[in-house]
């Protein structure tokens, strides 16, 4: 896995869909590029780079794969997917850094919430970097940009969030599951 390659990937991807994240890249790009996915080793998602190794090598193909089970006129437009995709958890790469708790590691936690940031959510985190680095998003995009930090027994977000938001929360649970599975067989 080449991190510096998939920054470039990632920038790529987003500018073919007309996202600017020059920006963003000016302000973030070093954290963006090392951050991890997740903070736990037993989800194997947890080593510098894992983010946008992670995106966009399974969340992302994952969301675009749950849309084309759908009928054509349902489908959600891939730009918007592999927009939301690419920055829904941009916020990572400020939330958790390495952890410097020799005990926490031993256990398998190694990174750690950053005790500097404020107390919201990773998709509402994302959205106020993205803002702050001049991207915008529709209504739709707002909603499946945050709708993996709803609680599961939130029943407007269970049962009336939209077939978009669905898509970006089915993809990022199947990541987990994926792990969990592998995890199971080794």
């Amino acid at each position: 896995m080449d991190i510096k390659n998939n920054l470039n990937l990632w920038a790529k991807k987003l500018s073919e869909i007309g996202v600017d994240v020059s920006q963003l890249i000016e302000n973030h790009g070093e954290e963006i590029m090392n951050a991890t996915f997740s903070n736990m080793a037993t989800n194997g998602l947890a080593y510098d780079g894992a983010l946008l190794q992670t995106i966009l090598y399974k969340l992302t193909p994952y969301a675009l794969k749950i849309n084309e089970m759908f009928p054509e006129e349902l489908r959600v437009d891939k730009s918007k997917i592999i927009k939301v995709c690419l920055l829904h958890q941009i916020a990572k790469s400020t939330r958790l850094i390495k952890n410097d708790n020799e005990w926490e590691i031993k256990r398998g936690v190694l990174y750690k919430y950053n005790p500097s940031n404020p107390s919201i959510r990773c998709g509402l985190q994302s959205l106020q970097m993205c803002n702050e680095n001049g991207i915008q998003f529709t209504m739709d995009e707002v909603e499946a940009m945050t709708v993996n930090d709803r609680d599961l027994s939130d029943d407007q977000a269970r049962w009336h969030s939209s077939l978009f938001s669905s898509i970006i929360r089915q993809a990022s649970e199947m990541i987990y599951l994926e792990n969990i599975e592998r995890s199971k067989k080794s």
